[in-house]
């Protein structure tokens, strides 16, 4: 069996979106003409809950990029991006 993964072709990682990718619009034709080749079409999606701790709105004085310790591990701060029930989490 071929399978087809769609990984994570959301608003919010569009041009426009909180965490675009330059030209992500541009992969949308081409995943839509490849879906009918395969047999099975597997789609990802990333969401958060509002407020994750990972955004760095929920870090006063922290930017987007900074790291930070969080629970005893490194982490990327990102910004408020695919918020479950939002536009942004909707699959393009």
């Amino acid at each position: 069996m071929r399978a087809l993964i769609l990984v994570d072709l959301q608003n919010d990682f569009l041009p426009g979106g909180a965490l675009a990718v330059a030209h992500g619009d541009e992969t949308i034709p081409v995943a839509n003409a490849l879906i009918p080749l395969f047999e099975l079409v597997v789609a990802t999606q990333d969401f958060h809950p509002k407020n994750h701790e990972s955004f760095a709105s929920r870090h006063p004085g922290k930017r987007t990029g900074d790291l930070i310790d969080l629970h005893g591990l490194p982490q990327v701060l990102w910004p408020d991006h695919c918020v479950a029930g939002t536009r942004g989490a909707e699959l393009a």
